[in-house]
């Protein structure tokens, strides 16, 4: 079967269109570094079957609502005190409302001020992009020594049910 010549002429208009976007835009200067692109871009096709057709393109760089800069990551927290993380935090333009604390074990309540109390992991991961959305879970323990302590989640083993006393 013979591919309809009117069927054809849209699909290879959106790839001109596309290959055409692909180019760059941008002019070299004399010395091999780049241009700034220019801040509207338009192109006008005209093929044998479809009527002429602009399209323009707004400039990349505008932005309508605000956003946290690209390169947000999660800090590297571990050993760190939850004051200190709340310190990072604020130092980075991050929120620190965005950290939320619970205990490293199973068996220890995290009291009210916990601030000099040390960081034995975090979620997400450190280096991973942190959107704006996400909240950032800090398991503490007392004494950074403890964040190595663990008898199947508890901190002491006479409270872990599995194991035989």
């Amino acid at each position: 079967m013979v591919p309809n010549p009117r069927r054809l002429a849209p699909s290879v208009l959106v790839g001109v269109l596309a290959l055409a976007g692909c180019s760059g835009g941008g002019t070299q200067t004399g010395d091999a570094t780049p241009a700034t692109a220019p801040a509207t871009v338009a192109t006008t096709t005209a093929p044998a079957t479809a009527p002429a057709t602009t399209t323009t393109t707004a400039p990349a760089t505008a932005s309508t609502a605000p956003a946290l800069p690209p390169d947000a990551v999660m800090p590297a927290l571990h050993s760190r005190t939850y004051e200190q993380a709340r310190t990072d935090f604020s130092r980075q333009d991050l929120s620190p409302a965005r950290l939320t604390a619970a205990a490293q074990h199973k068996d220890v309540t995290l009291p009210r001020d916990h601030d000099d109390w040390y960081i034995c992991d975090s979620s997400p991961r450190p280096g991973a992009p942190l959107p704006a959305t996400t909240t950032v879970t800090v398991r503490l323990a007392q004494d950074f020594s403890d964040c190595t302590t663990s008898f199947n989640g508890y901190l002491y083993e006479k409270n872990d049910p599995s194991s035989a006393s």
